[in-house]
């Protein structure tokens, strides 16, 4: 017996809510699978950084492509930690699998982190938002449990990492160096190549040579080229240790540059004179005194029972993240760079891949299909698989007649029944194929299935990317 047409639409609409279930609980049970990354850090002449806090974190790719970094301090608590021991060598377990990126921290960071930090930190972004007081609200978002970003500055910068024979490099000074990890692995002898970061210790004092200690200032930064070619300006709100001691960090200039540095605090401002830098210097003799005698850090103001109340502030917007630019995640059992886009149809995917000097992703082996899936998750995606034209008996052979748009022999299949999502097209009409939400397989679709419509994103391939600096951008 036949159904109607409407009838065969609401199936078909109820198949495909079921594999969307289906795949949201396999993405959701791989992503609480977790793997443990080896390796060492050195610098650039091979020998060992050591009792170098590193981390590794997990990067969130937005349909465009984006990536989010973890936001610090709120994020902390994503941060897979471990120091380097006196032969560089470091062990990271339990992390997720995914994108993820290696960084550093600052050397004192177990210093600067006040007690239970972290524990503060994973109760409170786990919590029931509808359940937050106004207390808080104020306690996170005014100081973030003592912390700032600045707090999380490492001395190092990541130069790049070399992942079971590849070498991966940034593609601009401020890029993360994605790879992707796959449930349950074990990354063996990653090593991370570092470098000082260009930088000014300084020390700020009260006339009487007593140091400002364990508070806050605004320090601002001016530069200006030598030959009068450029300026600038940088700044932040530093801490400044017991001692009185703080540290900026610069970003690497080409050329050499005068710096005027200045300090205020509780009203009180001072600036220092010049002092000439040059790519890479490590200057620690910067000293700003304020012509005050000493002034005790400034108290949270402590209520009574007479005090009038005070009128309930706004309730602030969740802090924004920022976002990087778009991304390529590196298989390192490959080499080969991928990344998710946001496409309107096939063609616009493949517009976007040639941009790129890419293609759309061509799956060789399992192990490639099940990195895609650890990395991307299971959601429609365009792949580079399409039908070779054929005619007579042969058209009739659809699985044997479909090739890779780069060219690649098929040597895996992993292709879902024509009938899954119950479509009644004749499977030697369909053309192209997508990878689904049912555990990655493939499924054929041509323009009029409701599987081609649904489908908004690809993954684009590029090889030969790795051991060239530049050519990820070309």
């Amino acid at each position: 017996m036949k159904c109607s047409a409407s009838k065969r639409h609401v199936l078909l609409l109820l198949m495909v809510i079921v594999a969307l279930f289906i795949g949201f609980v396999s993405s959701a049970v791989a992503q609480g699978d977790t793997g443990t990354v080896t390796g060492r850090v050195v610098d650039l002449d091979g020998n060992p950084v050591t009792e170098l806090p590193i981390f590794i974190a997990p990067l969130d790719l937005d349909p465009d492509g984006h990536m989010w970094t973890v936001f610090l301090p709120d994020e902390y608590a994503q941060l897979r930690r471990a120091y380097t021991d006196r032969e560089g060598r470091f062990s990271v377990k339990d992390v997720l699998s995914g994108p993820v990126y290696i960084s550093a921290l600052p050397d004192d960071i177990d210093k600067r982190l006040p007690k239970d930090f972290e524990r503060l930190v994973d109760e409170f972004t786990s919590r029931d938002w509808t359940k937050i007081t106004e207390d808080d609200i104020d306690a996170f978002y005014s100081s973030n449990f003592g912390m700032h970003l600045d707090d999380f500055e490492p001395d190092v910068e990541i130069l790049f990492i070399r992942v079971q024979g590849f070498t991966l490099y940034p593609r601009t000074d401020h890029d993360q160096i994605a790879f992707g990890v796959k449930p349950g692995v074990l990354i063996k002898n990653v090593e991370v190549t570092v470098q000082p970061r260009m930088r000014v210790r300084g020390r700020v004092l009260f006339k009487d040579g007593t140091p400002l200690t364990n508070t806050r200032v605004d320090l601002r930064a001016r530069s200006r080229d030598v030959d009068g070619s450029g300026s600038g300006g940088a700044g932040g709100n530093l801490w400044v240790d017991t001692e009185g001691y703080f540290v900026i960090y610069i970003d690497e200039k080409n050329d050499p540059a005068f710096y005027t540095f200045s300090v205020e605090y509780q009203g009180l401002i001072v600036e220092a004179e010049p002092i000439r830098l040059d790519p890479g210097d490590r200057f620690d003799g910067l000293t700003l005194t304020f012509d005050s005698e000493p002034i005790p850090p400034k108290q949270p103001p402590q209520k009574t029972e007479v005090d009038e109340p005070e009128p309930s502030p706004p309730v602030p917007e969740p802090p924004s993240r920022p976002m990087s630019r778009d991304v390529w995640v590196v298989n390192p059992e490959n080499g080969h760079a991928y990344k998710r886009v946001y496409c309107e149809t096939r063609d616009d995917a493949i517009a976007q891949a040639t941009e790129e000097k890419a293609r759309l992703v061509a799956i060789n082996d399992a192990a490639e299909q099940a990195w895609l899936g650890a990395v991307f998750g299971h959601k429609f995606y365009w792949i580079g698989l399409s039908r070779v034209p054929t005619t007579g008996a042969l058209s009739k052979r659809a699985k044997e007649w479909w090739q890779w748009d780069n060219g690649d022999p098929i040597t895996y299949a992993n292709w879902l029944p024509n009938d899954f999502f119950s479509e009644v097209l004749d499977a030697n009409e369909r053309d192209y194929a997508v990878m689904t939400l049912s555990d990655g397989k493939w499924y054929a679709v041509s323009p009029d299935s409701v599987i081609w419509r649904m489908t908004e994103m690809a993954i684009l391939e590029k090889a030969n990317v790795l051991d060239n600096p530049s050519a990820a951008e070309k």
